[in-house]
């Protein structure tokens, strides 16, 4: 369960890229910069498939999870931005093995199965609940804020037997540290220079998620500028770091578009595949994921 409740956060944050005005042509540079004062909506869907083999028996689930998220820059100071995030929107639908769970925050919560509407309590207490994060331009993240807050929240309003099991678990997988890693990983993506279409700029990136440990070695080009919109495309390498107890390898490819006078996403798509094999207690487990993201994003 707490992968689920991990998988949601690290979707909602990961790959956003930015862009600041064109100094002259098509060269661009690219820096955050969301105006203090204004307000970012920026949406997730993501649509993941896994299959497997454990114990021989064949592992198949189907899962589709979306987060929303509604950034407010509210200062700067010293290069550095301050920013609030909320959770704006929660959903998620899982098919795994006979398990049925489908719940969105926007929607009356399914009280047809208890796990559904046990996790039904559990995501729609997330709704609303609030962080802060400062970045300078460069994609840094100076601190995270608020993320012990959310989770009292989380765990005071939950009234079903094994509530308290489910809210530990969550808070030791949603930590200050956990959101900082993802925020980083996500806005940390920046060349050290202005770029201009057929530039490349290279990124690599260790993520260390509930245990499970990748590099992402990514390559970025600059295909073309129109009008205020830069247009990006992702080439990916996924590997795993030094001695792992579950070897992975794959690739993530896809295309970014970005508001440059704002520097924010405004829409793309991933796909990410991947092979995974796990090691447990001596026995191998052999598992194939594949993960098609759409992002869109809007200026308030």
């Amino acid at each position: 369960m707490k992968k689920f409740l991990s998988a949601f956060f690290l979707p909602a944050f990961f790959i956003l890229l930015s862009c600041n005005n064109k100094p002259g042509g098509d060269t661009i540079n690219l820096k955050f910069n969301l105006p203090t004062g204004s307000s970012y909506d920026y949406n997730v869907d993501m649509n993941m498939t896994m299959n497997g083999n454990v114990n021989g028996q064949p592992v198949n689930m189907k899962n589709k999870m979306a987060m929303g998220y509604r950034f407010a820059a509210v200062g700067d100071s010293s290069g550095w931005k301050k920013l609030t995030a909320s959770i704006n929107r929660v959903a998620m639908h899982i098919n795994s093995n006979g398990v049925n769970i489908d719940f969105d925050s926007d929607k009356a919560i399914d009280t047809s199965e208890v796990v559904s509407a046990t996790m039904g309590k559990v995501l729609r207490a997330l709704k609303g609940g609030q962080f802060g994060f400062t970045m300078n331009e460069k994609g840094k993240i100076g601190s995270v804020t608020g993320i012990n807050d959310m989770m009292q929240r989380v765990m005071t309003s939950i009234n079903v037997p094994d509530a308290g099991s489910m809210a530990a678990g969550m808070s030791s997988t949603v930590t200050d540290e956990n959101f900082k890693q993802n925020i980083q990983q996500s806005f940390g993506m920046y060349p050290d220079k202005p770029v201009k279409p057929g530039d490349t700029w290279t990124n690599t990136m260790d993520m260390n998620n509930q245990g499970m440990q990748m590099k992402i070695d990514n390559t970025y080009t600059l295909k073309s500028v129109s009008g205020n919109t830069a247009n990006i495309k992702i080439d990916s390498k996924i590997s795993s770091p030094g001695a792992n107890s579950m070897g992975i390898t794959g690739t993530m490819t896809g295309t970014m578009k970005f508001d440059i006078p704002t520097g924010l996403p405004m829409d793309g798509n991933l796909d990410m595949s991947m092979s995974m094999t796990m090691n447990t207690g001596g026995q191998v487990v052999p598992m194939n994921t594949d993960i098609n993201m759409k992002i869109t994003g809007k200026k308030i």
